[in-house]
Formats: C-alpha cells, sequence, structure tokens
C-alpha cells in the first residue's frame, strides 16, 4: 500500500544541463555564421531543434502511481488508468504497456526513468493475475533478433574477405580482426537464452546446444537489474540460487517485465505451496 502517490522522473538537473549545453551550442553555432545569409544553416539547425525537442521531452516525462491508479505524463498530456481499469498488457524490449478494454487509453512508463523496477514490481503486486505463469507457459526470444545479428556477422567476414583480396599482409591482419568479431558476435548470440519454460516447479532455460533446469524452491531471489550503457539502461533479470550461483537472462519475449513479473509469481505459488504442505 502506498500512502502518498509516487512520482518517477529525471533528475531536474538533467534538464538543467540539456537546457545549458543546447543554449551554449546555439549562441556558439549561430554567433559564428555570417549573419547576411543563414539559408545554408537552416537544415543544421532544424535538426539541432528536433534533438533538442526529443531529448527534453524524453527528460520531463514522469510516472505517479497510487494505490487507486498510474498515470504518465509528457510534454503532450496525461494519461492515466484505474488499476482496476487495465485489460490487458502489452510492449516490446524492456517497455511494459498498459491497456484498458477497447485500446482507447493506453499507460507505458518510461523505462529510462529512476525507479522504473520499483513502477513494475508495483504493476505486478497491484494486478498479478495479468501475469499468470499458465498464460505464459513458454516465453522465447524474437527471431528478429537472431537475423539481424546473422547478417551483421555475415557482413563482418565479407568485409574481411574484401579486405583480405585487395590489401595483402595488411589485409590478413585485418580479416582476422573481422573474424574474431564475428566469432565473438556469434558467442554471444548462441549463449543467451533462446527460450522459457515453466513445467510446474521447474523452470526450463533452454539454449541453442543446451537446457538447464530450476527448481522454484532453489530460487533465492528474482530481480530486475539494469546495467547503465551510453545509450540508457540496459535490462536483465538476475536469478540469485540459493547454492549462491547466478543466472542472467535478457531479451526474452514477450517482454522483460512481462517475463520477470511472470517469474516472480511462478516462484512465489511454488513457494507458498511447500510451506503449506510443510
Amino acid at each position: 500500500m502506498i500512502n502518498e502517490p509516487r512520482t518517477y522522473r529525471h533528475p531536474i538537473f538533467q534538464v538543467v544541463i540539456l537546457l545549458v549545453v543546447f543554449g551554449i551550442l546555439a549562441v556558439g553555432l549561430f554567433s559564428s555564421l555570417d549573419t547576411s545569409d543563414y539559408a545554408p544553416i537552416l537544415p543544421m539547425a532544424a535538426f539541432f531543434v528536433i534533438i533538442f525537442l526529443f531529448s527534453l521531452y524524453s527528460l520531463t516525462l514522469k510516472t505517479t502511481i497510487s494505490d487507486t491508479e498510474i498515470s504518465t505524463q509528457s510534454l503532450l498530456g496525461t494519461r492515466t488508468l484505474n488499476w482496476s481499469e487495465i485489460n490487458h498488457i502489452s510492449g516490446r524490449g524492456n517497455a511494459i504497456k498498459l491497456h484498458n478494454m477497447d485500446d482507447g487509453v493506453t499507460v507505458a512508463p518510461s523505462s529510462q526513468l529512476t525507479g522504473y523496477e520499483e513502477v513494475v514490481e508495483f504493476i505486478g503486486a497491484k494486478r498479478p493475475d495479468l501475469f499468470a505463469p499458465q498464460d505464459y507457459s513458454e516465453m522465447s526470444r524474437s527471431w528478429y533478433g537472431y537475423i539481424l545479428l546473422g547478417i551483421i556477422a555475415l557482413f563482418v567476414v565479407g568485409t574481411g574477405l574484401f579486405l583480405l583480396t585487395q590489401a595483402g599482409t595488411t589485409g590478413i591482419v585485418i580479416f582476422l580482426f573481422f573474424l574474431i568479431l564475428a566469432l565473438f558476435i556469434a558467442y554471444v548470440t548462441f549463449s543467451m537464452p533462446k527460450s522459457l519454460a515453466l513445467e510446474g516447479d521447474t523452470l526450463f532455460i533452454k539454449y541453442f546446444f543446451s537446457e538447464k533446469s530450476i527448481r522454484a524452491q532453489e530460487i533465492a531471489a528474482i530481480n530486475l537489474n539494469y546495467r547503465q550503457t551510453r545509450n540508457g539502461k540496459n535490462y536483465f533479470i538476475g536469478i540469485d540460487l540459493t547454492n549462491k550461483r547466478y543466472t542472467r537472462i535478457s531479451g526474452i519475449g514477450p517482454n522483460l517485465p512481462i517475463v520477470f513479473l511472470v517469474l516472480k509469481n511462478w516462484q512465489k505459488k511454488y513457494t507458498t505451496i511447500r510451506q503449506t504442505i510443510s
């Protein structure tokens, strides 16, 4: 229960820094140009303005949750849903979107907000029925990601072979570099889980060439974690086992928050059953 509504937003200093940086760049750009003719720099100025508006829009997003509702606010307005109005969920990647019955209202918290993991946890606590394990007995990675990685690997190898035929000894070194890069891409691709399956109290994590199983009672905690990168937060599910081992899951569909909340409900169900029997 939340006594007072909680609001999640980007720190205000990030907005201030954005305004200051773009202000300095704008003054520097226009003061260094010939004031008699601005026509040549109009495309650059338009691009500059678009980037600024997009950044400002992203940094001013916020999400507010209470015991009765969830709302998101942006420069374009506010969207609100009572918890009881949520009919189904969707989303891709790290994002989750909440829908009412006729999709007339949707609420989608920004995954880059500070405290997004807490927002996801609260959604699961208020509407656990939306994340029933029996409705998601098998969850898998999209083939689009594998196709894209395959194209990248082929491009890398093809570029290396082209340089090999054109640059002699130097080409061999460059080819080996690109080959190692392609092998690394392949390793990352095949080392990631390709699907999850829930069968009773057992979670099966399936890879391309192997499979491992984890029983609900062997799990100490399931958390939604992230690693901060230059492109924002990169989320993953961390499973801490009672034997001190650790399993990491990412990229599994429908989307990471749904997978996380389904696994939390599944683990809670079977640990509760065991405690009741004991």
